[in-house]
Order: C-alpha cells, then sequence, then structure tokens
C-alpha cells in the first residue's frame, strides 16, 4: 500500500533473520539515491527508519490495513 508519505509492505521471511532488514536497507538506500539524483539534491530522504511487525494470522492482516 501506498501512501502520500509512507508505505506498507507485506513480505515472508525465509528464514534468516536478516534478509527483511537487509532487503528494506537496500530498496530505501536506492530510491534515496535516485530521488536526489533525479531533484539534483543531497541529504536524507527517508525521515524514519522502517518498523516490522509479524502476522500472525489472516485476521491479524485484515485488522493491520
Amino acid at each position: 500500500m501506498v501512501t502520500s508519505n509512507h508505505i506498507h509492505l507485506l513480505v515472508v521471511d525465509d528464514g534468516v533473520r536478516e534478509t527483511i532488514p537487509k532487503s528494506i536497507q537496500l530498496t530505501a538506500g536506492r530510491c534515496a539515491q535516485e530521488y536526489n539524483l533525479r531533484k539534483k539534491r543531497k541529504g536524507a530522504y527517508w525521515e524514519y527508519r522502517y518498523h516490522a511487525a509479524a502476522i500472525e494470522s489472516g485476521r491479524h492482516l485484515s485488522n493491520m490495513s
């Protein structure tokens, strides 16, 4: 889900604890670099770090949105 100031992603863990944080870091860094390059600017793009929440069930997922 994309909103005006943040996004929500639903990802599945492969069992390796570092996979999701490293993937988010890579994606966020690349997006920021591209945006800064396109807008000819420097500095932070993302205001806050990402927040992860484990989804327990389908019902939990529907309550998250």
